[in-house]
This record gives C-alpha cells, structure tokens and sequence, in this order.
C-alpha cells in the first residue's frame, strides 16, 4: 500500500478566538441565532448576516478542538484540556503508523511513540450537520448578495480558512487509516479550492483525493483525479501515470493500463514504476517489448547527450534478465555523460545481484565439482562490480548514496579478502566510512 507523503505541519494550525462559544449549548444557540437571521428577508440582503452565519458555523466546527495544537507533547495537551475526562487510552493502527489513542466525550487525540500529538479525531460535533459545507453555502450567499463586493476580502479569507480546515480533517483521517472518508475530504477540499469564491488549483488534494479514493476501492472516482492532475499538468515526477495503470490494471482494462503507461513513459522514462509497469505489462500479456526500445531509442535519438535514456534502456535489458546488454548501456551512459554516477552505479548493482542469484544457485548445488565452479564464478562477478562501485562512490557528493555504494564494496572487499592482500583493509576503510569514522 503507498504512503502518502504529507508534511504534518500541513495540520498545525489553531485559532484562539475570545467569540468562539464555550460549549455545544452555546454553539447550537449562535447557529440558530444566526440561521433565523438569515430567514428574515430583510436581514438575508445584507452581505454580513450570510457572513455571521458561515462563522457560526465554523466557529461550531472548531469548538471540540479548541485549545489543541499538533506537535504538542502529551502531558501539555492533558494541561490544557484539564476539565475536560479521558474516557479510555488505546492502541491504534494508522495508515502509517501505531498511535497511543486518548478518547474523550467529543475527540479522539492520536500521539506517536515520542508522545507527541500528531492529529485528532472529533467524535462528536458541537452541532450536527456538514458544517463547512452550509458556511460555504453560506458564503455563496453573502458573495451573491454583495453588489458592491465590500466585503469580497473577508469572505475569500474565510474560504481559505475552510480550505485549510477541509485538507486537515482529511489527512487525519488518512493516518486514521479511514480511507473512505479521507478520500471524500480530499474531493471536497479540492473542489472547495475550485470554488469561484476562492479560484485555486489545489493540485496537491487533487492528488491526494486520487490516490485515497483508490485505497478506499473508489476506482472510477480515482481515475476521474488522477485525469485532473493531468490537466493540470500535476504528474508527481510520472507517479500519475504509474498510479493510473495500476487502477486500470485493478479494474481488468489492459488496453487502457497500457495506453497511460506508454504516454507515462514518453514523459518520465526515468520512473521506475512506469518502466517495470511496462515490463510486466507487455510480458503478462506476451506482448513484443520491442515497443519499448521504439520508445527509448526515439527518445535517445532527441537528446542523445541525456545519460539516463541509455540508463534507462540498461534497465531494460536488466529486467528482461539481458546482462550483457544492460552492461553495455550502463557503460554507454557513462560515455555519454563521464559525470554521470548512475551509470557505474548501475552496472555495479547489476554485477552484484547477478553473483547473489550465482551464490544461491551455488547453495543449491550437491555436485561438488558444479559448487566450486559456480564459486569462481561468484567470485568473478563480485570483482567485475569493484571498479564501478568505485567510481560510482568517487562521482557523487550525495552521502546517503555514497552510503549505499560503501555498504556494497565493504561486502564484496570482505568475501574476497583472500584473494588479494589489499582487500581486508579495503573492507575496513568502508566500514570505518559508514561509521562515519
């Protein structure tokens, strides 16, 4: 199941408002105050009381979680709600994670292992109803009813705040692991965003409303989103295309799986989830991948100085199980471009998963006289991935790649620390390097 990436500061937000009703009786009294304000057909041509009304609303909206704050640790959150009962404390499981959950009469708080507050639940609404849905209702009305457009500021100021308070509710419910309704607080934060009252391009919530419909098995509505992100020209680095095919796929359409990952492909042929979506697409269903190589080897004959096009066709051929030929592209992307790192990257990996499938085999094998074979042959492939790896660890700057690299030749320097003097203290230098000694 993928993740989604959201920055938790997305839903640090709290609004300390004196006004604000200090419980359900109160907020239910302002909201009926103010809808019988706007039943007077006097009082409903003024702008303002369709603007008092949508804050009744919001302000009902926000009453369970007033004084809360996410990024709070735990005992600073029980000091500000310290009239207010824990009902129960639980474990729960998110969509990404396990959270200590402390229940009260209206709210569910969701703290981490380090005790900190991530997001909240409310449980129980001060007043029943889509509330930021009737304050947006509302605010139409005041928008409809102000000629002069006086009060055009405020009422843009609070659809943002909405907006806000919608792409909230909907990424807590999301960590809840509540996809269904994560997936309808994303659409409705999108489209709240589309409203002409606000004229954004929420491209992120479109996003997200895609992605959450799919895991809540809303395929068509997901497909619908991920299509507006490529309106708006939102691919996500090519994720889009790969995301769509996999909900095509889901939904028995190869020819549509296909058609978005070639288009996919044509865009972003360096994603690997298009590239090995296409793979497998034209090897379950025993198609020619030659299409594929059409696809590169255009491409490549467009930008023949862009390295990873060849990187990419190395990848190909890896996949396909071609060693000899994914060599040859990984050392022609190097060509290409000397400064490169993925090109010797590459072909270093491709050298050393191919002596892992060589020590399995060699594991296997009874035949003494195979088993030693295969161990040379182990051995051989190990050194072939040597030098690449080196020049992949001395091209880049990147410390979590360079990380990587020293992990892959600290291990092939210690298994063949016998067959040459130099390696044993190799395999040291690395190690001491990921120590960072």
């Amino acid at each position: 199941m993928k993740k989604i990436l959201i920055a938790l500061s997305l839903i640090l937000s709290l609004t300390m408002v004196s006004a604000q009703p200090r419980n359900a009786e109160a907020a239910q009294k302002a909201v009926s105050k103010a809808e019988a304000a706007a039943a007077d057909a006097k009082k409903a041509a003024k702008p303002a009381t369709w603007i008092a009304l949508a804050k009744a609303y919001t302000e009902a909206y926000d009453l369970p979680s007033k004084n809360i704050l996410t990024g709070t640790p735990q005992q600073e959150v029980k000091l500000f709600l310290k009239e207010q009962q824990i009902l129960s404390t639980s474990e729960k499981k998110g969509a990404e994670a396990t959270y200590s959950v402390d229940s009260y009469a209206d709210k569910d708080l969701y703290y981490n292992d380090g005790g900190i507050l991530e997001f909240f639940l409310v449980t129980k609404p001060a007043v029943e109803g889509d509330l930021l849905g009737k304050a947006i209702d509302a605010l139409e009305k005041a928008k409809a009813v102000d000629a002069k457009d006086s009060k055009a500021k405020e009422i843009t100021e609070m659809m943002d705040a909405i907006h806000g308070k919608l792409s909230n509710e909907a990424l807590s419910e999301y960590l809840a692991g509540n996809f269904d309704k994560a997936a309808d607080l994303f659409k409705k934060t999108s489209e709240c965003a589309q409203n002409p009252l606000l004229g954004k391009t929420d491209s992120t919530n479109t996003y997200y409303t895609a992605l959450v419909s799919n895991m809540a098995g809303k395929k068509e509505q997901a497909l619908d989103f991920y299509k507006k992100c490529i309106d708006m020209g939102f691919y996500q680095g090519g994720f889009v295309f790969s995301n769509m095919a996999e909900v095509y796929k889901s939904m028995g359409d190869k020819d549509a799986c296909k058609e978005i990952l070639e288009e996919g492909f044509v865009k972003f042929p360096e994603n690997s989830n298009i590239l090995i979506g296409l793979i497998n697409h034209y090897i379950d269903n025993q198609e020619d991948t030659g299409k594929l190589f059409e696809l590169l080897h255009s491409a490549q004959e467009l930008d023949p100085k862009n390295a990873s096009l060849f990187y990419v066709e190395g990848n190909v051929y890896k996949q396909l199980g071609d060693v000899e030929n994914a060599a040859k592209m990984y050392t022609k992307s190097s060509e290409v471009d000397p400064n490169y790192v993925f090109g010797p990257l590459g072909l270093g990996i491709l050298y050393y998963d191919k002596a892992i499938d060589i020590q399995t085999k060699a594991s296997e094998e009874l035949d003494d006289n195979k088993y030693y074979a295969l161990v040379k042959e182990l051995d051989e492939t190990l050194e072939k991935a040597i030098d690449p790896f080196e020049a992949a660890f001395a091209k880049t700057q990147d410390k979590e790649l360079q990380g990587a690299v020293a992990e892959y030749l600290k291990n092939i320097y210690f298994r063949l620390r016998d067959k040459n003097p130099e390696y044993e203290a190799l395999s040291k230098k690395y190690e001491a390097f990921l120590k960072g000694e």
